[in-house]
């Protein structure tokens, strides 16, 4: 018990910067050590100046242990640091390991764990993607790894979800503070799941931009394998791509358009030898293979039984995955105004298309 008392007055040390906590754990074996240590011992540790030695010692000798711990606790929220055995075994050898991390709900083990990350401001295509990609990994026992943002990535959750998964969450902020907030009820559903929202970052941290970046290592560390889903030339995505690469991890995109500024960071990274998904009973099967489990059959979609007139078809072919607009479709079809916003509400009704934003819409993910 006395031992993660000290680990916790580590976890909680705000004096000392989350890159140097493993430093200093290497140095001195354990939070114990470091927490009992001469102002000569640290300073010839060379992790800490002296004004930061000074900092760190003065404020100790006032850190009462038992109290601060028990404070923790009643919380609700759980913590596991580098010198517990249930740290996860992936985050032990990577660049800039973090000491621990904050953690809600039962700890899952990450032995089969898929990364799904993309645009905050994706397209319809994109959200179908992602959605169905998560719910099949679900379905067949992956745990889905994301950033809980806006978008893709939350899109990648609720997929999971649906497909009865397990699905983890790595913040940006404190796993006490929500966001973006219309994110609250997937952060409900993602616990009641029996998945995590976990973060290394203080309790009450505040959501920084400068904590992205930094976070990102960790979704692609915990994955076996990490999945863009449209991207930005310059994007967070591409960061966690990175990341994935100098750990050794397989990156794989989903195509998009050429001339979509959506597509450009992904497309750069098929250019760049990421694999493709152009089918996901394909990549499903190939991940299965991988972990020797029997593999699935051809995926049939669910169909409202809804039988289309030859009109209704018509119009329905005309739709894709990007957004096209009634005035669009009107020129295509030659048909009367009225007529066709008739078709096009009775198609929304019945789910074969869903407006994406006014007068716009997409075929139904």
């Amino acid at each position: 018990m006395e031992e993660i008392l000290y680990q916790y007055w580590l976890m909680k040390n705000e004096d000392v910067p989350y890159g140097k906590k493993a430093k200093l754990v290497d140095y001195f074996y354990n939070s114990f050590n470091i927490f009992n240590a001469t102002k000569s011992e640290l300073l010839n540790s060379r992790l800490l100046d002296e004004k930061q030695v000074e900092i760190f010692i003065n404020k100790r000798k006032h850190y009462e242990l038992s109290q601060e711990f028990e404070e923790f606790i009643k919380t609700g929220f759980s913590f596991v640091t580098m010198e517990n055995e249930l740290y996860p075994e992936k985050l032990r050898n990577i660049y800039d390991i973090p000491y621990g991390f904050y953690y809600l709900g039962k700890l899952t083990d990450f032995r089969k764990s898929v990364a799904i990350v993309g645009a905050r401001r994706c397209s319809a295509y994109g959200k179908r993607m992602a959605l169905e990609l998560g719910k099949r990994l679900g379905e067949n026992g992956f745990t889905v790894i994301s950033g809980m943002a806006r978008g893709i990535d939350a899109y990648g959750h609720r997929g999971c979800l649906d497909g009865s998964g397990k699905t983890v969450a790595v913040l940006g902020s404190g796993c006490d503070v929500i966001y973006p907030h219309e994110n609250r009820l997937l952060y409900e559903e993602i616990v009641k799941s029996g998945g995590n929202i976990i973060s290394e970052y203080q309790m009450g941290t505040s959501p920084i931009p400068m904590n992205f970046p930094r976070r990102n290592r960790i979704v692609s560390a915990l994955s076996d394998k990490v999945v863009v889903i449209e991207a930005r030339e310059k994007s967070g995505s591409l960061i966690t791509a990175d990341f994935a690469l100098d750990q050794g991890k397989d990156i794989y995109v989903t195509p998009g358009r050429v001339s979509d500024t959506l597509s450009f960071g992904a497309n750069k990274l098929i250019a760049q030898g990421a694999g493709v998904i152009y089918d996901l009973d394909t990549f499903i099967n190939e991940l299965l293979d991988e972990y020797g489990e029997k593999q699935i059959s051809k995926h049939c979609e669910s169909k409202k039984q809804v039988k289309l007139s030859n009109e209704q078809m018509e119009v329905y072919n005309l739709f894709d995955d990007y957004p096209k607009s009634i005035s669009t479709v009107i020129e295509e079809t030659k048909m009367d105004y009225l007529k066709l916003l008739s078709i096009v509400l009775s198609l929304e009704r019945n789910g074969f298309i869903t407006e994406v934003f006014k007068n716009n819409y997409t075929k139904t993910a």
